[in-house]
């Protein structure tokens, strides 16, 4: 079974563009627009792991991630930050990979594997 990745972000066309990039790895993916979608969205269907823009309207990608944390059915799940914000202070409690837009596709490729490999 396909490993689902939830892709948050405000902008349609990088959801679209890390979609595609997904789904031709072998994943399956679901988005939302904002953290607060995409919070019920995880409570639906608990992701595998999650691509996680920071700056978004209504619920920034910092508060969604600190949200997660804060709930321990929640606290496994694998998160790699994308940022098209240069030089950003990723405010989280512990070390995630983050990759700045544009986003190397190869990298980001093998970084979820990584993690996604680590978490069973």
């Amino acid at each position: 079974m396909a490993k689902k990745i939830l892709v948050v972000d405000d902008e349609p066309d990088v959801r679209d563009f890390l979609c595609t990039l997904l789904e031709d790895s072998g994943y399956e993916t679901r988005t939302a627009q904002d953290g607060i979608a995409a919070m019920d969205l995880i409570e639906r269907e608990q992701p595998d792991l999650i691509l996680l823009d920071l700056v978004m309207p209504e619920e920034t990608g910092t508060g969604l991630y600190r949200k997660l944390h804060h709930r321990k059915e929640f606290k496994a799940i694998p998160v790699i930050i994308i940022s098209g914000v240069a030089g950003r202070n990723v405010a989280v409690s512990k070390a995630v990979p983050v990759f700045e837009k544009p986003i190397d596709k190869e990298g980001l490729l093998r970084a979820i594997e990584g993690l996604l490999a680590s978490t069973g």
